[in-house]
């Protein structure tokens, strides 16, 4: 009891000891049921001074409503010293409930940074503000209608304030299908708030501030060749494909994510300390810039179509082997508290651990713990996994595979997925990549990462998977062909057998299940199939060899309704032949292949993969970027066409376009194209800087608000609400800001 308080001292004077004891019980109620102020000198309900504001007052269903707090008073701690709670009331009369966070400052940092050791390692950077006086809170309405809420906000010495606010969830004009559910058709599959499929394909990068100005999204790798600086390696065999030479890093988040992001990878893993910046330096001190340099992340990911698998502590140890210590374990629920309140409203997916074993107990706290804070009901997960816990809704292994013989690949996924889908659960490896042996890194050509076979056989998994209801994540090491003995190089050839499976599954559709499909020649061919109740698809490897051609198969199946059939290249999505399909168990020629072919079986018409109204077989252009495929080195890649020395790497990010090992100067002013930071002169450098040009080969282009792809100057719709810029501009609201438009 602190007897310096005025109010304690005022009860002595007045009267007896028998009578303080009294009054000061009576005093230290009022006190812990909020009636009083517990610090000396507040008068009695004065309220602290908050300031609060919206970012919008209508926001469509799935997307973000955010509430910003302005608290100017100095804590220790601003983290743990100030409480938030805001309950939600929706139009029909729910209450949800959520946290708000502190979120730092809104002034940039003083952003310091050291150099590692002789110049070489990753750099130490370190961000100093000057204020830490912002709070926030985040919410994804998903009610038609006007909705309430109402704060308290507390601090730690008792003192607190309340307030209240509206806004309107509308039906937008560019649909949010929601968060990702697993399907309660099929535990395997998943789909949309809205019942629209989702068949995920991830990857997971390093993500670190590299360049030291304040954001992760500055600098980028993609598509670099061998390293010129590798030592103790075999001479690499002839072609340009081999060829040591420079890369055209470092790139910007938008190079990165439209890239990925067009040719259907869907998916986005990050987790923290898992070769990326960590977001608390320990369970009692959480970084700011860092943890806001992860909100950017996200949004820049769900700008391109990315859903989020978010990992909470990655190789962090948390009391994993001590979930008795309940000081310990209240520290480790604070910060998943945390992080429900700060990026619930953003992923999709939560996974506990990175690669780290913990008790049962552990999870018999936790998972219930995170269950009840997350009000969206995200599935949980971990890793290593743990399927056959009750409180883990998602098995993720990890599954790195050697370099071995091509012609298993689908057989070897398919094993995998039996054992994996034993306990009913979906099933999304987090985690998969080649794994090169010592021995065969010192063969000529083999890079780790990459090698000759790698995306064929990356294709040939992928297709099985699909196949097997089962998903990957990609762990991308794309800076080099020979980046690490593990992980996988991700350039335009990968990408595009990524776009053509993702096609293929969203043409299908989703309520399928695995159905039998005989094959007439089952040693020379494997066969897998799928079927909903509208549609059935084949998949069929030559696992014999890669060189001949397999002719005069036919292949058996159900199907559910009469359609048409269209015979699919997994290699580049063309329709290979045509035909009408009656319902009920039906026998089908297939056409000569030597790899791989699918079938579909579907009366939603035939693929079309660039959405352009035109199938795939009548169109001159499939991936839309005005070369013809006739002529398109990648021809559903639509961010590169030519491919001069035949590297695989498109000259649009080709730092050695005729693959001598020199870097190009192109417009020859002394410096390599690839050091260039403002190759096309606009004034905006591509990476390392805040901005960076979202399009650095385009001079008139500098900015993709809404990620399509299409650069702010020639978009009509910069921030892509559905509202023209012209519109917007006359109403008075933001062109640049989704959630600013003209009122409905």
């Amino acid at each position: 009891m602190d007897s310096d308080h005025g109010l304690f001292s005022a009860l002595y004077v007045a009267g007896s000891h028998a009578r303080f004891r009294q009054a000061a019980c009576l005093l230290v109620a009022l006190m812990a049921a909020g009636c009083l102020p517990a610090h000396p000198g507040q008068a009695a309900g004065a309220p602290l001074a908050v300031r609060h504001w919206q970012n919008t007052s209508a926001v469509p269903p799935y997307e973000v409503f955010e509430i910003t707090f302005q608290h100017d008073e100095t804590y220790e701690n601003p983290f743990f010293d100030v409480t938030i709670d805001v309950t939600f009331t929706s139009p029909t009369g729910e209450q949800v409930k959520i946290g708000g966070f502190h979120y730092g400052s809104l002034n940039k940092p003083q952003i310091r940074v050291r150099e590692g050791p002789g110049g070489r390692g990753r750099r130490q950077v370190e961000y100093v503000f000057d204020k830490a006086n912002i709070w926030k809170a985040r919410f994804t309405p998903a009610e038609i209608g006007r909705w309430t809420y109402a704060y308290v906000f507390t601090n730690v010495k008792g003192e607190r304030t309340t307030g209240n606010g509206t806004f309107t969830c509308v039906k937008g004009r560019i649909r949010n299908p929601g968060f990702v559910r697993q399907d309660l058709r099929n535990p395997f599959l998943w789909v949309f708030d809205d019942g629209s499929p989702f068949f995920p394909i991830g990857l997971q990068d390093g993500c670190f501030d590299n360049a030291g100005v304040g954001s992760v999204l500055a600098d980028y790798a993609l598509e670099g060749p061998f390293r010129l600086d590798r030592q103790g390696r075999p001479a690499p065999p002839p072609g340009a494909i081999f060829k040591p030479g420079p890369a055209p890093n470092p790139q910007n988040g938008d190079v990165y994510f439209r890239r990925y992001g067009r040719c259907g990878f869907n998916l986005l893993r990050f987790s923290q300390q898992n070769f990326s910046l960590p977001l608390y330096r320990d369970l009692d001190h959480y970084l700011p810039q860092e943890c806001v340099m992860v909100d950017e992340l996200l949004q820049h990911a769900r700008k391109y179509g990315f859903r989020i698998l978010y990992g909470i502590f990655g190789y962090q140890p948390v009391f994993n082997e001590h979930p008795e210590d309940a000081a310990g374990m209240a520290k480790v629920k604070r910060f998943v508290k945390y992080s429900v309140d700060r990026w619930g409203a953003y992923v999709d997916f939560w996974e506990f651990l990175n690669e780290q074993k913990a008790q049962d107990r552990w999870y018999e706290i936790m998972a219930p713990y995170l269950r009840s804070l997350d009000p969206y009901h995200h599935p949980i997960t971990t890793s290593w996994e743990r399927p056959d816990l009750p409180g883990i809704e998602v098995s993720a292994p990890h599954w790195y595979v050697g370099i071995n013989n091509e012609l298993t690949c689908d057989q070897e996924t398919a094993s995998q997925a039996a054992g994996w889908k034993q306990f009913r659960k979906p099933v999304i490896v987090d985690e998969t990549g080649n794994w090169a042996s010592k021995e065969q890194l010192r063969t000529p050509g083999i890079g780790g990462v990459w090698d000759t076979g790698s995306a064929l056989r990356m294709r040939l998994r992928n297709w099985s998977a699909l196949f097997h209801q089962i998903s990957f994540v990609f762990w991308n090491t794309s800076y080099a062909r020979d980046g690490h003995y593990m992980n996988i190089w991700l350039g335009p050839k990968e990408r595009e057998y990524v776009r053509a499976m993702q096609s293929y599954a969203y043409s299908l559709g989703g309520g399928t299940r695995m159905a039998e499909v005989a094959v007439s020649d089952p040693h020379l061919v494997r066969a897998y199939g799928l079927a909903s109740q509208t549609g059935a698809g084949v998949y069929l490897h030559h696992f014999q060899d890669h060189t001949s051609a397999v002719r005069g198969l036919t292949v058996t199946l159900e199907v559910p309704r009469r359609a048409k059939g269209y015979w699919y290249s997994p290699e580049n999505a063309a329709i290979l032949q045509t035909f009408d399909a009656p319902a009920g168990r039906q026998t089908f020629a297939v056409p000569a292949f030597t790899v791989d072919i699918a079938l579909l079986i579907t009366s939603k018409g035939a693929p079309d993969i660039d959405k352009d109204g035109k199938p795939n077989d009548v169109d001159p252009d499939d991936d839309n970027d005005g070369v013809p495929d006739a002529r398109d080195a990648f021809p559903l890649e639509p961010e590169e066409w030519a491919d001069k020395d035949g590297d695989l790497i498109g000259d649009n990010l080709d730092a050695d376009k005729d693959g001598d090992g020199v870097g190009d100067d192109d417009n020859r002013n002394g410096i390599p194209d690839g050091e260039e930071m403002d190759l096309d002169g606009d004034g905006v450098p591509r990476a390392t800087a805040v901005p960076w040009d979202a399009f650095p080969l385009d001079r008139r282009e500098w900015r993709d608000t809404d990620g399509d792809g299409t650069g702010d100057n020639a978009d009509k719709d910069d921030d892509g609400d559905g509202y023209p810029d012209a519109i917007e501009k006359q109403a008075g609201t933001n062109p640049l800001d989704r959630l600013q438009f003209p009122a409905q």
